[in-house]
């Protein structure tokens, strides 16, 4: 029943929330129009119209930090079924359009997310969802990593479990109260930002993590079960979706699209040792999520028991 009621809820969030998301349309043919623009700590942001849709343009201010903009584009380009994320696009080096900064860095053009940052709703419960599965050194502390928190917050609404199993899918250790929306009209959550991705192994440090509670003694609740499951179910279905092949091929034209190269020349040295890095990521990450996979099984199929 547990297993039942958790896949029909991912089956739900893939098929009726992900309508809700808009698509980017914009060939670079059409015209931009800036309406506003500010600068965050790291980023230049510009509010601009094309065709009488709103989207931001943001770009990276630190000009080593150019594969971002691919990184932020392959996350959105994973999560695009699942109904939990904004949708993403490339502008390259070559274009040169209103609210881009920097012409000579590649920049990234997002829908806009409804609703406002959790961080900027003090009023709301998901004020305090702490997602974050922060990246230490080299412990396992109990408030790192996947932790009972994390699980337990989890609970708190359908579309939570989704938003962890993704980041744990691409290895994003910097889901913040920032980054994660809340619309309380539609109800719905929408993850941004998600340039921070396939450089730990995340999946490996969950099944650690989950086996240490369940060695402790860890009583996960049924409402934890249901979230848990809905979380193997999600990875599960980004397993069938994307193969290491077909992710690492896409982290490739994305690069393309960005101008970073030329005549099949990685532009900088430093990127492509980068886009190396990132490709035996995607290559172990995946090892170890099928081991997650396993080990969440484990526990849903002894709670059933």
């Amino acid at each position: 029943m547990i297993k039942h009621c958790a896949r029909s809820i991912v089956i739900c969030c893939f098929t009726m929330i992900f309508s809700l998301f808009s698509t980017i349309y914009y060939t670079g043919d059409e015209q931009v129009v800036l309406m506003s623009e500010f600068e965050s700590k790291n980023s230049f942001i510009s509010y601009v119209t094309i065709n009488g849709y709103q989207y931001i343009i943001k770009q990276k201010k630190n000009i080593q930090k150019q594969m971002a903009a691919v990184r932020d584009a392959l996350a959105a380009y994973i999560a695009q079924d699942l109904g939990i994320a904004h949708s993403v696009q490339i502008i390259s080096v070559t274009q040169d359009i209103a609210g881009k900064v920097n012409k000579q860095q590649p920049a990234t053009l997002h829908t806009i997310a409804a609703g406002k940052a959790i961080i900027d709703q003090p009023e709301s419960r998901y004020y305090k969802l702490r997602l974050k599965q922060r990246s230490p050194e080299d412990d396992l502390l109990p408030n790192r990593w996947l932790t009972e928190a994390i699980i337990y917050q989890m609970t708190w609404h359908k579309q939570l479990p989704l938003i962890v199993a993704l980041d744990l899918f691409i290895g994003n250790i910097d889901r913040h109260g920032g980054n994660l929306f809340y619309d309380p009209v539609t109800d719905c959550f929408c993850a941004i930002d998600m340039d921070n991705i396939f450089r730990f192994d995340l999946p490996a440090l969950a099944c650690q993590k989950l086996d240490a509670m369940v060695s402790l003694g860890k009583n996960f609740t049924n409402e934890e079960i249901i979230a848990l499951t809905s979380v193997r179910d999600t990875l599960q279905f980004l397993l069938r979706r994307f193969t290491s092949t077909q992710i690492i091929d896409q982290l490739h034209l994305f690069v393309q699209q960005a101008g970073l190269r030329k005549n099949n020349i990685i532009k900088y040295k430093s990127l492509v040792k980068k886009i190396t890095n990132h490709e035996a990521m995607i290559i172990k990450s995946r090892k170890s999520v099928h081991k997650l996979i396993y080990v969440l099984d484990k526990i849903i199929d002894n709670f059933s028991n």
